[in-house]
C-alpha cells in the first residue's frame, strides 16, 4: 500500500514538472511538495523498518524451532 502512495505522489510531481515545463506553471504552492516528498520519505523509512522487522522475527522463530 505505502508503494501505490509512493507511486501516486510521483505520479503527481512528473505532472507537475512537465506542465511546468509545457509553460503552465505549476498548480501547488512549493510546502505542498515539501510535504509529497517528506511522505515519500516516510514511507520509505517505515517500509525498510518494517522488513527489518519480518527479518528478525523470522529468524526468531526458527531459532525457536531448531
Amino acid at each position: 500500500m505505502l508503494n501505490r502512495i509512493n507511486y501516486f505522489i510521483l505520479s503527481v510531481i512528473f505532472f507537475e514538472l512537465v506542465s511546468f515545463s509545457a509553460g503552465f506553471g505549476t498548480h501547488f504552492e512549493h510546502y505542498k511538495y515539501a510535504v509529497m516528498l517528506s511522505i515519500i520519505v516516510l514511507n520509505c523509512i517505515v517500509s525498510s523498518r518494517s522488513r527489518n522487522l519480518d527479518m528478525v522475527k523470522q529468524s526468531v522463530n526458527s531459532n525457536k524451532r531448531s
